[in-house]
Order: C-alpha cells, then structure tokens, then sequence
C-alpha cells in the first residue's frame, strides 16, 4: 500500500468537493478540508476524527489565505492541495455588470490564485507536490448566458497553464480538470442570477437556468465518479495536465478542436 498523503481541498461543503475529500479519505489519507461556512468545518471534522480535519476559509479573503495555510502547515506538510471552491453566473452578458463578474472571478480565478502562491514555497522546499484546479468544460468553450463563469474559467485555464510550466522544474506538478455536467446542487446553490434582466433576453435568462438544473440534477455524471476519475490521473505515473471528464465536453470540444485546426492548416 502507497504512503498515506496529506490533501488540502477547498470547497468541500459539497459536489465533487465532498466527494473527491470523501475518497481520499476512503483510502486512508488525511484531508484539510475549507468550507466558508462553521457548521460544515464542524461536520467534516467529525467524518473521520484524526484525519479528517476542517478550516474555515473563504478564498475570497485573499488578506487571509497566507496566515490559514502556514497554519494548516504547521501541523504537517501537504501533498496535494486542490482548488475546487466555485461560483457561477446565469444571466445574458448585456445584463450582467461589472461588480456581478468580479465577484465570480473573485471565487474562481483569484482565490485559486492566492492559494496556489501560498503553497508553492512549501512545495518547492520539498521539490514536490501537485497542484489540481478545477476548471470546466466552460473553460474550454462558451456558452450562451454564463459568459462571466466562462470567462472566470478560461482565465483559470491559461494561469494554470502558464504556472505549470514554470513550476514543472522544481519537482511541482498541476492539473488542469475539466468536468461536464455534473449532478451537484452548483446550479440551484452556486449559480447567481444577474440582477437586471432585458426582455430582449427573455428566452435565454426566463427558462435557460431552469433547464440546466434539470439536466444537471438528472442526466449529469456523479461527482463519485469525478472523484475516482481526478484520484485515478493523481495515482498515475505521469499526471496529465489537462483531464477532461465527461463525453458532454468531449464531443463538443473535438469539434472546436477541428475548426481551431482547420484555421492552421494549408
């Protein structure tokens, strides 16, 4: 059996959070895991005493994130940290202000961020390490009334991108996960609604959001299933950069993939 690893996992209240946290623990490794909220710190601690262990954190508190990971540090070091906490927002892009988009890069792009560089110095101290940050297929192609969260996720994919390459000499390595739908509560608990709404977009911001929790809450993949599927490229001998899970961003992306093609070719 490999030696037991120490995880930090942010947003682990719910979805592939929990059920990533979940399964490292299963497999008796130690898990930190970040909610913003005490009552869910308070019920991760007690899931599996001694190795489950909860910290209040809230990525957006960019001031704070520093101070919680060197106390998450001094208690032992880490091995895998995953940048999983998320936010969304439905809404047309005429309608959506630049406030509503901030706070969705807040969550998405700049709480990875903080994170990530409070790591590194303690991953490069040790030369290893692996950095997962969980993007989406919205970090690959847009899609009609979440233009913030894309744009949120193709900032993440192109820092992560950057930062692999920089790290990768020191021994540190990133993964960039790419889910489909998944059957989490993201749309009804994680997807704001723009405030202002335009009759000119009422087909889209009326029944589009509503749609897309039924299809998440139905025809989506289990977040158990990602769990085991991030757990399975972790375990490997050479942990791909990118991991896309799901054929709903598969197919689509192999034909954005052709066009992108087809613009280079002679």
């Amino acid at each position: 059996m490999s030696e037991a690893k120490r995880w930090l996992i942010t947003g682990i209240s719910s979805g592939i959070g929990a059920a990533l946290a979940q399964a490292a623990l299963d497999r008796g490794d130690h898990v930190v895991g970040c909610a913003r909220k005490a009552e869910d710190v308070a019920k991760f601690d007690a899931i599996a005493p001694g190795r489950s262990t909860g910290v209040r954190l809230d990525v957006t508190d960019i001031a704070n994130v520093q101070s919680i990971v060197d106390g998450i540090l001094a208690s032992g070091p880490l091995d895998i940290v995953v940048n999983n906490a998320g936010q969304s927002l439905y809404g047309a892009f005429e309608e959506t202000t630049i406030a509503e988009t901030r706070a969705v890069f807040d969550v998405n792009l700049f709480g990875p961020w903080a994170l990530a560089q409070a790591v590194l110095p303690h991953f490069r101290e040790r030369g290893a390490g692996q950095l997962v940050h969980m993007s989406s297929g919205s970090g690959l192609m847009g899609s009609p009334g979440i233009s913030a969260y894309c744009a949120s996720k193709f900032a993440l994919e192109g820092m992560s991108e950057s930062l692999a390459y920089e790290i990768a000499p020191f021994g540190i390595k990133l993964m960039i996960v790419e889910p489909g739908a998944v059957a989490t509560r993201f749309i009804s608990h994680g997807t704001h609604d723009t405030e202002r709404r335009m009759p000119e977009y009422a087909a889209l911001s009326g029944g589009g959001k509503a749609a897309l929790e039924g299809y998440y809450a139905t025809a989506a993949a289990s977040p158990e299933s990602v769990a085991q599927t991030i757990l399975a490229a972790i375990d490997s001998p050479e942990p791909p950069l990118r991991l896309i899970v799901g054929e709903d961003v598969r197919q689509p992306f192999r034909a954005k993939a052709e066009q992108l093609l087809n613009l280079v070719r002679d």
